[in-house]
């Protein structure tokens, strides 16, 4: 295809655009050079023979995680053998796998066997030797490439996802699997009891003993054409379903336990394709002209569409029509019209609690606001004091000296002084009594009345104001001698 559209194509209907056209020139080089389609060959064997079959098989809606470990264990085993000597890998699985050393050059497959495909060998014969060379190293580099992502990145080392495929049906009487399943129990956190977890071994060896009919893992089995024999097994979920539905006489369900570690791991995706199918399915429901359907409208549209895939295998006239059904639709304006009061009143109840929230946080704010304002003075007063106080201290010292020396001027100027600072004191006491006021009214609006009032980290460190039954005022006395 692309030979004839760049070769055929534009040559004879858009002559203009090609000429003098770099790129169309690097791109005619390459499709005409016999190593280019060689080496497109090799990447199609890859695709084909090697990849394929895996993506395909996990495309899959069913639950497939019990099998995911053994199907990456087969296609890294597949990419070794590609390049690797069968006596390098040997019969090497799981964990084992990704500790052979794959770039060993007397490991490799020589030219003859190294896997490239029918069509791209068929091809090598029509190059020349040095070509074949560069082909050859380059398909060994390819490989290893893919080796090298494929150790770095497949978690076969992971016990857990190993322990899955205890879930097959074909697993349940392997002399280990009741190991196994405790295993998985353990795995899973905070989903089992260590009471519960002592009961898996008895419920999976019950389970083991139990007489299961053939159509419960079993769907079909046929002849092809050759006569070859066929086995179609149901899906994994469906078996467990059956499996789990079987009751006591007593009408209780008799394996509970393993009921929920196998319900917790069937919903273990394999891979990211259910997610990216439910876009594809959101992208088919929310077209250009339904871009205003809410929320629950969308929801509404994916739930009828999953029930007609699980109740009419797709196909909505194979739903049986009932008469809750009828009754369901026939009350759908109603329900609307009553959902949209809820909303309506829920809406309404929204607004009134955000004005409400807003007005609280305006006055909590003027609150906040008029505080600062406070502790700011409060702390400009508590220097002020400081101050006062050493005028206080000076002049009592000053009035020791006088009385030391009977100078009665200068006793009667240090006494001075001293009233002069005790009134200073005093004065800025009583305004460090409003202020405190102030303040624990409003602490007792903003937070817990018996906590502490109020605590605040200055430069010269914490300082707390205390209740006013418990603050005093700086104010010095002086006793005459």
């Amino acid at each position: 295809m692309f030979r004839e559209y760049f070769l055929v194509y534009l040559p004879s209907k858009q002559q203009k655009q090609i000429q003098s056209n770099s790129r169309y020139d690097n791109v005619k080089e390459v499709l005409m050079s016999n190593i280019s389609k060689i080496r497109l060959n090799f990447i199609l064997f890859l695709c084909q023979s090697i990849f394929d079959r895996f993506l395909t098989w996990f495309q899959k809606e069913e639950p497939l995680v019990h099998l995911l470990y053994n199907a990456l264990c087969d296609l890294y085993r597949t990419v070794l053998l590609s390049f690797l000597s069968p006596e390098h890998v040997g019969s090497t699985y799981g964990g084992a796998l990704l500790d052979i050393d794959f770039k060993l050059a007397e490991k490799q497959l020589t030219t003859k066997k190294l896997q490239i495909g029918e069509e791209a060998r068929r091809l090598l014969v029509d190059v020349s030797a040095s070509d074949r060379a560069t082909f050859f190293h380059d398909v060994k580099s390819i490989y290893h490439a893919i080796a090298d992502n494929l150790k770095k990145y497949l978690p076969l080392k992971n016990t857990f996802l190993k322990d899955l495929h205890v879930l097959d049906p074909a697993s349940r009487t392997k002399q280990d699997s009741a190991d196994t399943m405790i295993r998985v129990g353990r795995a899973i956190p905070k989903l089992l009891s260590n009471a519960e977890i002592d009961r898996i071994r008895y419920e999976f060896m019950m389970c083991a003993a139990e007489t299961i009919d053939q159509s419960w893992y079993i769907k079909n089995k046929y002849h092809d054409s050759d006569d070859n024999n066929h086995t179609e097994y149901q899906q994994i979920d469906y078996y467990w379903n059956k499996t789990l539905s079987l009751t006591t006489s007593f009408g209780l369900p008799k394996y509970p336990t393993l009921s929920k570690i196998v319900k917790n791991i069937l919903i273990i995706s394999h891979g990211n394709l259910d997610a990216e199918r439910g876009f594809s399915i959101n992208e088919h429901i929310v077209t250009e002209n339904r871009t205003l359907l809410s929320l629950s409208s969308i929801n509404g549209l994916r739930s009828t569409w999953d029930a007609i895939k699980f109740y009419g295998v797709g196909s909505p006239h194979r739903i049986s029509i009932k008469i809750d059904m009828i009754r369901a639709v026939q009350k759908s304006k109603s329900v609307y019209n009553q959902e949209q009061l809820s909303l309506k009143s829920l809406a309404n109840r929204e607004k009134e609690q955000s004005e409400k929230h807003e007005h609280t946080n305006g006055e909590m704010k003027k609150l906040i606001d008029r505080e600062n304002q406070l502790l700011s003075k409060q702390k400009g007063l508590h220097d002020k004091q400081k101050k006062a106080q050493l005028l206080v201290d000076e002049g009592r010292q000053q009035l020791d000296n006088a009385l030391k020396k009977a100078d009665i001027i200068d006793a009667q100027a240090a006494n001075a002084l001293i009233g002069a600072g005790d009134e200073q004191v005093k004065l800025i006491s009583d305004e460090l009594f409003k202020i405190t006021d102030e303040l624990l009214k409003i602490q007792k609006t903003k937070s817990d009345p018996f906590g502490p009032i109020i605590a605040l980290n200055f430069l010269n460190g914490p300082i707390t104001i205390s209740p006013l039954s418990d603050l005093k005022p700086s104010v010095s006395t002086y006793s005459k001698k």
